[in-house]
């Protein structure tokens, strides 16, 4: 009996391996964690305040949203993640956090932002072009968005700053 339900989890578990693997493979964005002091760098150049609507498209893990309204309580902290996998890895950390984060399971693109004060992303430089013609029509006037890693080209910033590594950096887009 032991044995079985041993054998029955690790099925399970590996069939949720498989969805996530084919999931990152569609969206084509794959799960890389972001490194804590990059997290604590993008919530310094956020500059969140209580009552802010912050968006992670690609959360991953849920890490930065959990360190968001650790930095930031009372803001509404929202993230969209796609692959089934990485998705409850998510709703996991956010449970143990006691964090008031909410994780959609939705693609991205589908995201409303309308709202949002604040958008983060860790996105592959192929899907930063669809994601800024999302912005352009979408966000309100004043809205941030901060990119670890990948710049969205032919856009104005009025700041830049790189951190450590190389390919890591962060931009705020000019308020109009």
């Amino acid at each position: 009996m032991f044995a079985e339900i041993v054998l029955i989890t690790f099925a399970v578990f590996m069939i949720i391996a498989a969805i996530t693997a084919i999931g990152s493979l569609v969206v084509r964005v794959p799960y890389v964690p972001t490194p804590k002091r990059v997290i604590r760098k993008m919530l310094e150049l956020a500059d969140m305040k209580k009552g802010d609507v912050v968006y992670d498209l690609g959360c991953g893990d849920g890490r930065l949203l959990i360190e968001a309204h650790k930095h930031t309580p009372g803001i509404k902290a929202i993230g969209y993640e796609l692959p089934l996998g990485v998705w409850m890895l998510a709703k996991l950390k956010v449970f143990f956090s006691r964090q008031p984060v909410e994780i959609r399971i939705r693609d991205l693109f589908t995201a409303d932002l309308r709202d949002a004060d604040v958008v983060f992303t860790y996105l592959l430089p192929e899907v930063m072009p669809k994601l800024q013609k999302k912005f352009d029509e979408e966000l309100k006037k004043g809205a941030t968005v901060i990119s670890h890693g990948f710049e969205i080209k032919g856009k104005p910033y009025e700041h830049m700053e790189r951190v450590e590594l190389p390919i890591w950096h962060f931009m705020r887009p000019s308020k109009q």
